[in-house]
């Protein structure tokens, strides 16, 4: 078994070979690869010859999954609930005069919020015309009282987190609406206990882009009691219990092939 990350210097890739005991395959080498099972750790191009019996996530389905328009579209076709989306401004507009919070999304792939931008509502914000930019993706913002990651592998999920504000963040600073690092929130890094109904849905939106794992990202509105998924990521950080659940799941699926 070797691993293949989406660059040589991801530091999640280098713990989980280091815990698997495994070599890490450089992503922009020609040299031909063999090995039993290689594990794609978010690379969409794999340009380098590969004999093996099992590539863990295909290079075409890490593809689609870092792009968040597409995700949507397969999400939408196998069921996977998420937020209402558009890809039109004008309709966009719309949800800002009905009092909504649209979220634009200036990138397609982008992760932790990057390119993410909340527009406020007519209420709230009497420029909400002009604030509002062209974009590749608007998603109808929906107010979250929790925040999960769901790691799924192989069809079950084998390890949850939940957003947790950094305490060390004064209240002004702290995004509720983007909950990144950077507004104030990290994963904590502790086992959650998932509704058996979000960890169907988590399996369920890994299924759907047809990768073998991947960190699911979910919302969960209490008042309607709904879970939405945002995005699959498939080279997510780890440490601690998440990268020891991890090196688990793929020891046993080795194990067993």
């Amino acid at each position: 078994m070797k691993i293949i990350p989406y660059k040589i210097g991801s530091q999640s890739a280098s713990l989980l070979a280091e815990g698997l005991g495994i070599w890490r395959v450089n992503p922009k080498k020609t040299t031909r690869v063999k090995t039993d099972t290689l594990i794609n750790w978010g690379c969409s191009q794999i340009v380098r010859p590969i004999q093996c019996k099992t590539i863990l996530n295909l290079p075409e389905y890490v593809t689609l999954a870092s792009n968040k328009l597409s995700s949507f579209k397969e999400f939408k076709q196998a069921g996977v609930p998420t937020p209402e989306w558009i890809e039109d401004r004008v309709e966009a507009v719309k949800w800002l005069t009905e009092g909504y919070d649209v979220c634009v999304r200036h990138r397609l792939n982008g992760h932790s919020g990057e390119g993410l931008e909340v527009v406020l509502g007519e209420k709230n914000n009497p420029n909400f015309a002009h604030d509002l930019p062209e974009a590749p993706l608007y998603t109808k913002y929906i107010p979250k009282d929790q925040e999960y990651r769901a790691h799924v592998f192989d069809g079950r999920v084998i390890f949850t987190q939940r957003k947790a504000r950094k305490l060390e963040v004064p209240d002004e600073e702290v995004n509720w609406k983007v909950r990144n690092l950077a507004g104030g929130f990290i994963y904590a890094n502790q086992a959650v206990e998932l509704s058996p109904i979000a960890a169907d849905i988590a399996v369920d939106a890994v299924n759907a882009l047809g990768l073998d794992f991947g960190a699911v990202d979910i919302i969960y509105n209490k008042r309607r009691d709904a879970y939405y998924v945002l995005e699959v990521n498939t080279a997510p950080g780890l440490s601690g219990s998440t990268l020891d659940a991890y090196v688990e799941a793929f020891n046993g699926f080795a194990e067993g092939n």
